[in-house]
């Protein structure tokens, strides 16, 4: 399960598959992050998703994740703000919050 985006900015895709010569059998795509998440409960794929996505339904017991590779995959996230409003205090929480996500990891 896929966002439907460019394949090659896909990471699972540009830094883990295809290096390795895969290719998935079938690529079904959804937009919403809770239509993958149901997918994958009903048992109708496998998603490569963020630890941040998954900690709330993770909670509830509900996946069984596991890293990409022997180390797992990481990366770095990056907010784009239009200046007049990079100091709105919604702004401010939500980088915040990504912060705070980043080192519960």
């Amino acid at each position: 399960m896929t966002y439907p985006v460019e394949r090659q900015r896909l990471d699972v895709f540009s830094r883990f598959l295809q290096p390795a010569g895969i290719e998935p059998g079938n690529v079904r795509q959804a937009e919403l992050t809770a239509i993958i998440l149901l997918l994958v409960t009903t048992l109708k794929g496998v998603a490569v998703l963020p630890d941040w996505v998954l900690k709330e339904s993770m909670s509830h017991n509900r996946f069984t994740t596991r890293p990409l590779g022997k180390a797992g995959m990481h990366g770095t996230l990056h907010a784009a703000v239009r200046r007049n409003e990079r100091d709105a205090a919604f702004i401010q929480g939500f980088i915040a919050l990504g912060k705070r996500a980043m080192d519960d990891d």
